[in-house]
């Protein structure tokens, strides 16, 4: 029943239905945490123990593990606190080979090489034949360890590209952010949850405007487009590989999906399931590659494997990150994302006037083609406008002091939504300017009433709010 209840208040989030206007004042009003005279670890502050526990006065290596859960009072600020610590330990340096953190370096003085980038993305687990690829061994990740996950799901031409350039690690394909969004939506509307009768249409704007936001290409200032990857960690595999379901057959077998979660803070068992949804910049004109997360990488723009004309690789910026979670105390997920401070720069041209340069409208005519044969760009730039107001304004200069002169000083967050004490998302709406552009936002847009709608393939069960779960075999 409490189920039932939460997919269907999750589905007015996404109707914009006032049923998710209103919630009780804990949530919103409570204090925000302070920091201490003394010095707080990462670590002591995880462990909770207090209603409004002290901020992390620097980063130490207990910062390398992601915390289990948000801590203290439930509100936005232990939710924006959590999202912090989150981000900091999964771009912690990582263990060359081994795929966890290093704590005997400090993110804000190591070279750059985060620990999520080491994961799995899911063309290496939801394979067409075969098994998936081993993890760590085997990622699609930046780090080190191997690029032979990757280079078997690339088309032959770009794979001899790949051959010439041993240093790159990171492959960029997808210019959409989803298209398993649309689908899902697609099979939501034969499952009559916009209103119980059969063959309902899907009529409401602002659902369409999620579709138009799922399969449209982001040109930046530069007139490239930006570029996704997805990844998976451990705990989120693991379950994959336990139950088949990079095949029909395990997903059948299964059933309704239920990830694992993690354990309760100031215990220890496992972190639970996260997923990792990150927008690349090409880095160009006007860009300062030292205020990115930056890797060479790849790029190419459709699956006959042509690799993109003019200069390839590329430098690939890090502009956006989202990190899912699923916790012991939100198994609904917490849905954290972060941009970087320089996106506005990159993708918004401030001397143009809104007649001529419309905010958040897609520019590039299909089919989508990013470049000219010679390499020239093609599209007109978006005028990128953030939709969403941040919560985390208090939070970002205080952790991003800590991080010193590394290049994830110049990032924030804009916020960390959770499931209230009503079970409606906090807050009811969220989006990130270079992940959810072309969002309409007539009516409240948020992560949890999207990822409500995901199923897996084929199967189609409900796959626990995340799109990933995709076989091919």
């Amino acid at each position: 029943m409490r189920q039932t209840a939460l997919r269907n208040a999750s589905l007015l989030a996404v109707l914009g239905c006032a049923a998710l206007v209103t919630s009780g004042t804990l949530a919103t009003n409570a204090a925000s945490p302070q920091p201490s005279s003394s010095s707080v670890t990462c670590a002591q502050y995880n462990r909770g123990g207090t209603d409004f526990p002290p901020l992390p006065t620097s980063l130490d290596p207990t910062c390398a593990q992601p915390p289990l859960d948000m801590v203290g009072t439930p509100g936005q600020p232990s939710a924006d606190t959590y999202g912090w610590l989150t981000f900091i330990a999964m771009n912690w340096p990582v263990v060359k080979g081994r795929c966890i953190a290093d704590s005997t370096k400090n993110i804000a003085t190591a070279p750059a090489n985060p620990t999520w980038l080491s994961y799995l993305q899911p063309d290496a687990v939801f394979v067409p034949s075969g098994r998936p690829a081993g993890w760590c061994g085997t990622p699609t990740g930046a780090n080190g360890s191997g690029r032979s996950a990757a280079l078997a799901q690339l088309p032959p031409r770009v794979r001899a590209l790949a051959a010439k350039h041993p240093e790159v690690t990171l492959f960029l394909h997808h210019s959409a952010k989803s298209h398993d969004l649309v689908t899902a939506l697609n099979v939501e509307q034969r499952r009559h949850l916009t209103g119980g009768m059969r063959g309902a249409p899907l009529t409401d704007p602002g659902l369409k405007g999620i579709l138009d936001a799922t399969d449209q290409p982001v040109t930046d200032q530069n007139g490239r487009f930006v570029r996704y990857t997805v990844a998976m960690n451990f705990d989120e595999y693991r379950y994959i590989i336990a139950k088949r379901l990079w095949t029909k057959s395990g997903q059948q077998a299964a059933g309704v999906l239920k990830l694992p979660q993690g354990a309760r803070p100031g215990t220890s068992g496992p972190v639970g399931a996260m997923e990792f949804k990150a927008a690349w910049k090409i880095l160009g004109k006007n860009d300062d590659p030292t205020h990115f997360f930056w890797q060479w990488a790849i790029v190419y723009n459709d699956d006959s494997g042509a690799p993109s004309p003019g200069v390839n690789p590329v430098k690939a910026g890090l502009v956006g990150l989202h990190i899912t979670h699923k916790t012991a105390g939100q198994p609904n997920w917490l849905w954290t994302t972060f941009e970087q401070t320089d996106y506005k720069k990159g993708f918004n041209n401030p001397n143009c006037p809104a007649a001529q340069c419309p905010p958040n409208v897609q520019t590039a005519p299909t089919p989508y083609i990013e470049l000219n044969p010679n390499g020239t760009p093609r599209n007109k730039p978006v005028q990128v406008v953030a939709a969403t107001p941040p919560t985390a304004g208090q939070l970002n200069p205080k952790f991003q002091a800590m991080l010193g002169n590394s290049p994830w000083s110049h990032y924030e967050e804009i916020s960390t939504q959770w499931s209230g004490n009503l079970g409606g998302p906090k807050p009811h709406s969220l989006g990130n300017p270079i992940l959810e552009t072309f969002v309409k936002q007539t009516v409240p847009y948020n992560c949890l009433g999207c990822h409500n709608f995901a199923h897996d393939k084929p199967a189609g069960n409900k796959s626990d709010f995340s799109f990933q779960i995709h076989a091919q075999q």
